[in-house]
């Protein structure tokens, strides 16, 4: 096929078994230019990795952030609203550079389960002329050719068997195809542009410091530790909207003062026996301070959450101590208005079978 592409993902975009690695070993001539990749992660990873030139030199860029989304969004670990508003930052700031995002939907195990956010996501992508494969009619397609369970096309409740995941790749691969020779229409499109920026703890805490990487990501943070205070300074007009920590090492509850005491769970457990799990925490509620400093420190574990955080010890595993690398910070937003294109045919968005 001989293209450049970006991704932007879950676990579905890293496991060997996985769509997107099947999508890449059908075809050596793919280039991936940007990678922004990592498990039990919202779509708030999007404005975490894709800064800068983040899409520079990408056709495409493939976005796969449904089924986390729904996790969270079920446990309230998120709203709604985020959701869409982070998908839209994804799209927008795709097209802004030139680069066509194609947004992949796929549910969990339990299909109906995923109907609201993968409507949430469609939804977006149908108002902005942005192209879905919705995995939903891939597995029609299966179900009805192959005369089976929906559920037994999965390895668990959140991750397709392999079977299922090349089907998804094949169909991509042919979509981009389409896709490349689609006509399209110049156009201009107006969006609320939310400005994130990453806040280095390092570059302010003088803690122990922590580095660790994967072929996923390069994690540079500090250790923070009970009976210590320590003031972040992330300015007068910003909030606080999530943490990349180190799930294998956090073990306390985290206390975030501002204009308001912050209170959240981060006693975490990583998927598998590691030392090294990067994973990005939303904040439900955004954490602001009028004079642009916040406190960060480790209290005991009887306090009142402030939010839910997902796949947090309510009791016990608390040593302590966690490792964070950055705070996610929302800097207020900037009407913005760009030329692009949009499919001459507005039907062909969607993924359709042949």
């Amino acid at each position: 096929m001989s293209l450049s592409i970006s991704i932007l993902g879950q676990s579905n975009s890293i496991l060997k078994a996985g769509f997107f690695q099947k999508f890449l070993d059908a075809d050596d001539t793919i280039e991936v230019t940007s990678a922004g990749r990592i498990g039990a992660s919202p779509s708030l990873l999007g404005p975490y990795f894709a800064q800068g030139d983040f899409f520079k030199g990408s056709e495409f860029c493939i976005v796969d952030t449904c089924v986390i989304d729904f996790s969270l969004l079920s446990a309230n670990a998120i709203d709604y609203y985020d959701v869409v508003r982070w998908v839209e930052w994804i799209g927008h700031s795709a097209k802004r550079a030139n680069c066509e995002p194609v947004f992949v939907c796929i549910p969990v195990s339990d299909i109906n389960a995923s109907r609201t956010i993968i409507s949430a996501c469609i939804s977006v992508c149908q108002k902005q002329d942005w192209y879905y494969l919705d995995v939903r009619d891939v597995i029609a397609a299966v179900v009805k050719s192959k005369n089976v369970d929906a559920k037994e096309l999965y390895a668990d409740g959140s991750h397709p068997a392999e079977f299922l995941s090349g089907v998804i790749a094949t169909h991509l691969g042919n979509f981009l195809t389409k896709i490349r020779t689609a006509k399209t229409a110049k156009c201009k499109r107006t969006f609320a542009f939310t400005a994130y920026d990453r806040v280095p703890l390092k570059d302010q805490i003088a803690g122990t410091p922590v580095e660790y990487s994967s072929r996923l990501i390069t994690f540079s943070g500090v250790r923070l530790e009970r009976g210590e205070t320590y003031p972040i300074h992330i300015g007068s007009d910003s909030s606080i909207r999530g943490l990349m920590v180190n799930s294998a090492a956090c073990k306390s509850v985290l206390s975030i003062e501002g204009d308001r005491t912050f209170h959240k769970n981060l006693r975490l457990k990583p998927y598998h026996p590691t030392n090294f799990e990067a994973r990005l925490i939303p904040i439900c509620r955004p954490i602001r301070d009028h004079q642009g400093m916040v406190r960060l420190s480790l209290t005991n574990q009887d306090v009142s959450m402030s939010d839910v955080t997902l796949h947090s010890s309510k009791e016990g595993n608390d040593e302590g101590f966690i490792e964070v690398a950055d705070l996610v910070v929302e800097r207020g937003y900037d009407l913005v208005t760009y030329t692009t294109t949009r499919p001459a045919d507005p039907a062909s968005i969607r993924w359709m079978p042949d």
